[in-house]
């Protein structure tokens, strides 16, 4: 109980005892007055502290209001910009593509019709067109990636294994990444990790974890691909590289669009990946790993009721919960 209660009641008890088997009649009553006076000052303390501390906290609500304001009005801005760049994006892409295609098309006739005449072609010139294809095919990759990200497809979803999805990502990029130093681990789930999704844009995630890896490991080092089925009936698909991880500084940025570290990076394959993921009803995350190395994880939620059976890839033998490959 606060000292401007009890004080007040106190020194009342105590000085109407003594005005009762000392005082007159003239001092009990001020005594009295000074008790009255006492518990009326020990109120308006009360009350004038109760209206100070709910002046404070309204003043914290308000600035707490006016702060969540503030961000939802910057996100709000940023969406819109983000929303029109997007569109202008997909413009120029679109506009882009059949110039390229045109230019992509006619360096490989060139090429054919150099054979076909026997012409004399120094090495210069056959690097200068070897050139010419490998920049128009970047800027194709570039173009689709806007696209992608601008406009992306409607999932056409099945009852689908993420081990398949695993088996056929490692055979893909197996020796892209052995030119690099790179080991190919497979840990496929043995609990049938199924799920409803589109197994293109599941694909296409992946591959983007994998060549973000990939990138992460020029010198070499071991990439780990691994299913699961989750405690909470979820299953997921890990990308996991030995490089160096994420800095902390860059933790909250790694899915912003237009984010990139890399000189010619478009900073669009991470935030892709979260939309696919996103757009199945999953969620996705990271971790660095202890000695080295960063793990992103796609969390799909299992399917609710009988969906009918799943194939989830070739059979995985042994008495472990997993198989590793290299």
């Amino acid at each position: 109980m606060p000292v401007v209660v009890w004080l007040p009641a106190v020194s009342a008890v105590l000085l109407l005892g003594f005005s009762v088997s000392h005082a007159t009649a003239a001092e009990e009553l001020l005594v009295l007055a000074v008790l009255v006076g006492a518990l009326v000052s020990g109120h308006a303390l009360m009350r004038a502290r109760a209206l100070r501390a709910q002046a404070e906290g309204d003043a914290s609500r308000l600035r707490e209001e006016a702060e969540l304001r503030s961000r939802i009005g910057d996100c709000e801005q940023r969406r819109k910009s983000l929303a029109e760049f997007a569109q202008l994006a997909a413009h120029v892409a679109h506009e882009v593509r059949n110039p390229l295609n045109a230019i992509m098309l006619n360096g490989e006739l060139l090429e054919e019709e150099m054979r076909r005449c026997h012409c004399d072609v120094t090495t210069e010139g056959a690097a200068l067109l070897a050139s010419i294809q490998r920049e128009a095919e970047r800027l194709q990759h570039l173009t689709d990636e806007y696209l992608a990200f601008a406009r992306p497809p409607r999932p056409n979803s099945g009852f689908h294994s993420l081990n398949a999805i695993v088996d056929s990502l490692a055979h893909l990029v197996r020796e892209e990444a052995a030119r690099l130093g790179v080991t190919v681990e497979t840990r496929m789930s043995r609990g049938h990790p199924c799920a409803v999704f589109d197994p293109d844009q599941m694909t296409q995630g992946a591959l983007n974890l994998v060549r973000n890896a990939l990138q992460a490991m020029p010198d070499g080092g071991r990439l780990v691909l691994e299913t699961a089925v989750l405690e909470r009936g979820a299953v997921s698909l890990s990308v996991e590289d030995t490089g160096p991880g994420i800095p902390d500084d860059r933790r909250c940025q790694v899915f912003e669009p237009f984010y990139t570290t890399k000189p010619a990076g478009t900073g669009l394959g991470l935030p892709l990946v979260a939309h696919i993921v996103r757009d199945h009803g999953g969620e996705i995350d990271f971790q660095n790993v202890p000695g080295g190395g960063a793990k992103f994880t796609m969390v799909l939620p299992a399917p609710a009721g009988d969906t009918g059976p799943c194939s989830c890839g070739a059979p995985v033998p042994g008495s472990a919960a997993a198989e590793v490959r290299s």
